[in-house]
Formats: C-alpha cells, structure tokens, sequence
C-alpha cells in the first residue's frame, strides 16, 4: 500500500505510564485511515504504543510507502523527528512525511525544518485525502486547504480547511487495523475491567485559556445520537468491554443531544458503563438521572475558575 499511517509513541519508554496502565488506541489515527478506506484507498496502520522503534521501522521497510502519515503532539514531538530523519533516507526510498495532529499548527516552521513534507492543520480526514491524491498524481499542492510546507525556501500555509458539518458522513474508526485486544488485556490485568474510547463531537463553544483547540476549532458539531448508541452497540457485541470513556471535552453540552442519546441506547440496548467530562453548570438533577440510566458511573468535571475563593 502507498500510505501508511502510524504515531511515535511508545508504552516502553513511558515510565510513568507504565505505573497507570491505562492506554488507549490512537482515534484519530484510525478515524482518517477508515476514511481514506471510503474513498477506495487501501492503507495500513502501525500502531507503535505496544511496540517498539526497531519494529516500526521494520514495518516501514517492508511496506515501503510512499507517504507516511504521523500523529504528533507535545509528548511525542522528539521521537517524532527522530523517526523523520531516519525514514527520510535511500533506505526508505525518502517517503514523503506528512504530520498532523494539535502540536502542528503551533509549530509549523520547526516541523517543516525538521524534515516533515507536509502539515495537516485541523481536521484530517478531507485534507489527507485530497493531499495524498496530489503527491501521487504530483498535482498542485497550493489548492488543497489546510495543510503547510516549504515551497522555494519559504513556509507556505494554505486556507484554512472548511470543517465537516455533518459527522455522520464520517465512518467509524477503523479499529480493525490494529491489536484492540492488547489494549483490552492491559487494562483487564492491571485494573479488573477493560476501556475502550469513543468520540461523539468536535470542537467547544467554551474559550478556556488552558484547552487546545487547534484541531477542532471553537466550534461545536455532534454525531447523531442513534449512530453513537449503534456504535456502543457494535463495540459491546465484537469487543466486550467493560467500560467506556467519552473522549469529547464537554460531554453534556447540549441537553436536547443528551436525551436522545439516553433515549436510543436504552432502546438498542446499548448499555456499557461509561465516563466522560462536562462542566459544573451543563449539570442537573434530571441530566444525572439520564446519564446514570445511560450507563454512566464516572463524572470528571474541569475547574473552570482559577480562584482559591
């Protein structure tokens, strides 16, 4: 395949990690591979968190694609660019490197020096694919939104990319590329019960200062209530997992949302345990009744006031 997928981080060298024991697959990672699937090109995934950089780049070898797309943030830039500079040699046949993920769009020029071809700022899915049709078709790069890179010794960031409006066109992660079962087991072994992540929405109204939204905007956009709950579904009959945990920043946003959902997993029978965050005032009597009923037994609220009073 001509593209390849992957991150660099790795559970062997995170020592505190190794303490919690709590890892989860690489969502959006698998959310543009399923989507780039949708569009008829095939792709692989490498999955480094239970691996190693040796294994990685084995990996890469065999495969020999000719994009590589990483997933970067704060905690993994430096093996990032560590895996930049060895891939981007004869031995690999200089794939081209595209990068994406929150870290980018604040570090454009030191990621584009440091080896990357291209960036992929905001959301990926549209954006890669449109990208990976130009370096294959060696069509113009100036014309696809949202992506940076060095044209004639000058950084080149293109228009902003149009978000999707409706989640529901995109397809459901595509976990089968990589071992979900390690990510069960570890967390069965070292805490009694397994985990698994679902994403319902993009983007929040809310401005916290502390809060990255270099990849979803300040925007707010929702899967539909009965496409979740099918999803929860799907996981509890081919997975099994014991709990969920809703990577969405403000779980309980929107209350009319909330109660369609409790609504639809009651009806498809649904139910997993599940935690998720929300904010102090998005909370009520009635909403925690419809949460609990839903199946959810861990509430992580944000303090969004820096006052000791």
């Amino acid at each position: 395949m001509s593209i390849l997928f992957t991150h660099a981080y790795y559970l062997s060298d995170d020592l505190k990690e190794q303490k919690i024991m709590k890892p989860y697959p690489p969502l959006g990672l698998l959310y543009v591979s399923a989507y780039l699937i949708t569009k008829n090109i095939p792709n692989d995934v490498f999955d480094s968190t239970f691996s190693n950089k040796e294994s990685q780049l084995q990996f890469i070898l065999e495969k020999k694609p000719k994009v590589i797309c990483i997933y970067t943030n704060l905690m993994t830039k430096i093996e990032v660019i560590k895996l930049i500079k060895i891939v981007k040699t004869e031995k690999f046949n200089h794939p081209k490197i595209v990068l994406g993920g929150p870290d980018v769009s604040y570090n454009i020029e030191n990621y584009l020096k440091a080896g990357a071809d291209f960036l992929v700022i905001g959301e990926g899915e549209e954006t890669t694919y449109e990208l990976y049709n130009a370096i294959i078709n060696n069509t113009n790069y100036n014309e696809i939104n949202g992506i940076a890179f060095i044209d004639k010794g000058k950084v080149v960031q293109t228009q902003a990319r149009t978000k999707f409006k409706e989640l529901d066109e995109l397809p459901l992660p595509n976990r089968e590329a990589i071992n979900m079962q390690q990510y069960l087991d570890t967390w069965k072994n070292n805490h009694g019960q397994s985990s698994m992540t679902i994403s319902t929405q993009r983007g929040c109204p809310y401005t916290c200062k502390w809060c990255s939204t270099a990849v979803y905007g300040q925007s707010y956009r929702r899967r539909p209530a009965e496409q979740v709950a099918t999803e929860m579904k799907m996981l509890k009959e081919k997975y099994n997992p014991d709990a969920i945990w809703f990577v969405d920043d403000v779980f309980t946003i929107s209350h009319k949302w909330l109660t369609a959902f409790h609504e639809e997993v009651v009806k498809q029978n649904a139910q997993i345990g599940f935690e998720c965050i929300t904010r102090a005032e998005r909370l009520n009597d009635e909403i925690l009744r419809l949460l609990k009923e839903a199946g959810c037994f861990r509430i992580w609220i944000g303090a969004e006031s820096g006052s000791q009073k």
